[in-house]
């Protein structure tokens, strides 16, 4: 069976899931942490600015006592007294209307030891003053350059705690969701596999008693998976009573035909005869091999792997090649050395070997040679033998290339028509992939089709 093909790190869907979500959830929580960390964190006071000093300090000087600085009073330019606070009261007196908000930056700056100033809204609150036995807070409008200073200050102060925070709350609030939601498909991904493998019944935990669509599909597969089964099983037993009820006659034929020729020497000589004991023998092949390859593709046949030597198997097959066809054995081509053992299954690489080599005889020229080369190579990381069979026939169409080994698909069905049914390469391609390896096929550039066949040393 083929290995099945690992997804990498950056084509997971758990990855692209997790990270949809995160993203998702980074952006709501960035936003929420930027509203309530800007509307709720309060201002810290600051160092007096020398404007307050500087504009105020004659203005206290000149005033004649403390009781004319009444909370609400304009004192020059757009300062203004905003609340005042006597030693002797209880609370603090405030200007008229003045917004709850700035009671409390008020209430603040009232307990500081020495003057200090705290932008609030629009306003810059500075104090306490101290006039007589009296405290004062007073207030200007925000410059531009206080406004932009400002700004540039909170951005320093909030954006990195709201980076910091989104990204850990809302990682972990996608690493919940991404689990929760790709558990199930990974679920699904292994139980498909279990089927691949020949199971009736996979692994699929509680999925099918989900009511959503992952439980509909876990409920699919599971009866797909049955009936997959069943209709292994019942290929299977009609494999084996096909071989039985198809040879049994084929065999009967056979006999009845030599027992004929034993009776009749002349019988023996005629023409008929010879084709009908050609047709038999063919039909048995072609019978054979429909059986081989069924029983490849549904994984009956396992290789036996043991150790081969290629060369040898080489000299082995050349020599049983030319026993049937005389002139092939010499116009086989072989070229190797120093090539290494393998640990593989002999049978099914000689029938590989053999079915390419016979394809390049019957497909090329009528004195024309075929080359068998051999040489270890890498292959996806492992060591490997390639096998190279060419001919030097006209080759193959490009278009029809990648249909070579197709069950009953023939290159050119008008010529050759004793070269078989168009199941050889078929047999090959499935052999090949019991045998791990790789085979394809492509057109020589110096004319030819050359077959290649990749097989791993172990």
């Amino acid at each position: 069976m083929q290995t099945p093909h690992k997804t990498r790190w950056y084509q997971s869907l758990t990855l692209r899931v997790l990270a949809l979500f995160w993203f998702l959830l980074l952006g709501a929580a960035a936003a929420a942490f930027y509203t309530a960390y800007h509307y709720t964190q309060p201002t810290q006071p600051e160092p007096l600015a020398e404007d307050f000093e500087r504009t105020l300090q004659p203005v206290f000087e000149s005033a004649l006592g403390a009781g004319l600085l009444q909370p609400g009073r304009l004192l020059v330019g757009e300062y203004r007294v905003l609340a005042r606070y006597e030693h002797t009261a209880l609370e603090p007196t405030f200007a008229p209307a003045l917004h709850p908000d700035y009671r409390g930056y008020i209430s603040d700056l009232l307990d500081q030891p020495e003057a200090l100033q705290v932008p609030v809204g629009d306003k810059m609150l500075a104090g306490p003053f101290t006039v007589d036995n009296a405290l004062l807070v007073v207030a200007r409008p925000l410059t531009e350059q206080e406004i932009s200073e400002l700004i540039a200050q909170h951005e320093r102060d909030w954006f990195p705690r709201v980076v910091w925070l989104s990204v850990a709350f809302s990682g972990v609030g996608a690493l919940i969701l991404g689990v929760w939601f790709v558990r199930p498909l990974r679920r699904l991904r292994n139980a498909t596999r279990e089927i691949a493998e020949g199971k009736a019944y996979p692994n699929l935990a509680r999925l099918p008693n989900r009511r959503d669509e992952l439980g509909e599909l876990a409920r699919t597969l599971a009866a797909t998976a049955v009936e997959l089964a069943t209709s292994r099983d019942a290929q299977r037993r009609l494999l084996s009573d096909v071989s039985h009820e198809l040879r049994s006659p084929l065999a009967r034929s056979q006999i009845a035909l030599d027992l004929l020729g034993d009776e009749t020497e002349t019988l023996r000589s005629s023409p008929h005869y010879r084709q009908i004991e050609k047709d038999i023998f063919r039909l048995g092949t072609i019978i054979d091999s429909i059986l081989w390859l069924s029983r490849l593709e549904n994984g009956l046949d396992e290789p036996i792997r043991e150790e081969v030597k290629p060369m040898e198997l080489f000299e082995e097959m050349k020599g049983d090649i030319g026993y049937a066809q005389a002139d092939w054995q010499e116009r086989l081509r072989l070229e190797g050395s120093d090539l290494p053992t393998l640990q593989t299954d002999p049978v099914l690489l000689r029938l590989v070997l053999e079915n390419l080599i016979r394809n390049g005889f019957q497909y090329g020229p009528e004195q024309g040679i075929v080359t068998l080369t051999a040489k270890q190579v890498q292959s996806a990381g492992k060591a490997c033998l390639k096998m190279d069979i060419r001919d030097q026939g006209p080759g193959v169409e490009p278009s029809k290339l990648e249909q070579l080994f197709e069950p009953f698909f023939r290159a050119d069905p008008s010529r050759h028509h004793g070269a078989g049914v168009g199941l050889g390469l078929a047999l090959c391609q499935r052999a090949t992939r019991v045998l791990g390896g790789e085979l394809e096929a492509q057109n020589h550039p110096e004319g030819g089709l050359i077959a290649s066949l990749t097989v791993p040393l172990a």
